[in-house]
């Protein structure tokens, strides 16, 4: 049997060292050249837009601008998209007295109850208030109260505008979760509010 011959091996294996540091090089270069070229965004939107499309975000989106536009309809009601879908804000003063949760105002309610009905959505509603305490016997704190008055409303849209229960949800925050100074009457109006988290499917 031929002995191998190390340095003869050596020699003819050369040029693939060649070759391997000569790809290299190219990689390298082509990296630079992509790094550095001049990137057409309307080409790059105009793809994203398709994916979009395609994947069914579009179809998301004018959902939320279709509600936000029916919701904005009503008077009184603050609406805009939010990362889930569709925020609605409430004032107090279009649902309830002041430290109560009794809905004696529900014309406004109503008429949001019919335009969520037919939104395949998932909505949470959440009571907040300002910082001073509620002064009555029905309400230990304001976190009774912010959470009485969202079950108040779900229970609303649920037996007098027929929206599904298993869409809604409620959650009282009190006043941890402020929009405005509590400082001013103002700003504690502003915090005395239901938000409607409306998420879209």
């Amino acid at each position: 049997m031929k002995k191998r011959d190390l340095g003869t091996e050596l020699k003819t294996r050369a040029w693939q060292m060649s070759f391997n540091d000569l790809l290299t090089i190219l990689l390298t270069f082509f990296i630079l050249v992509v790094s550095i070229s001049n990137i057409q965004t309307d080409k790059v939107q105009d793809f994203s837009a398709s994916a979009a499309e395609a994947l069914g975000a579009r179809g998301m989106v004018n959902q939320r601008e279709s509600l936000i536009h029916a919701i904005g309809a009503i008077d009184g009601i603050n609406v805009h998209p939010s990362r889930e879908g569709v925020s609605v804000i409430l004032r107090e003063s279009l649902l309830y007295h002041s430290g109560s949760a009794d809905i004696v105002y529900t014309d406004v309610l109503r008429q949001l109850g019919e335009k969520l009905k037919v939104a395949e959505a998932s909505i949470r509603v959440e009571g907040h208030t300002d910082t001073i305490p509620v002064a009555n016997r029905s309400f230990p704190s304001n976190w009774e109260l912010s959470t009485r008055r969202a079950v108040n409303v779900v229970k609303f849209f649920a037996d007098e505008c027929g929206i599904d229960p298993k869409k809604l949800s409620a959650a009282g925050y009190a006043d941890s979760r402020p929009v405005a100074p509590n400082s001013h009457p103002e700003g504690r109006a502003l915090n005395r509010r239901v938000n409607m988290i409306i998420s879209l499917k």
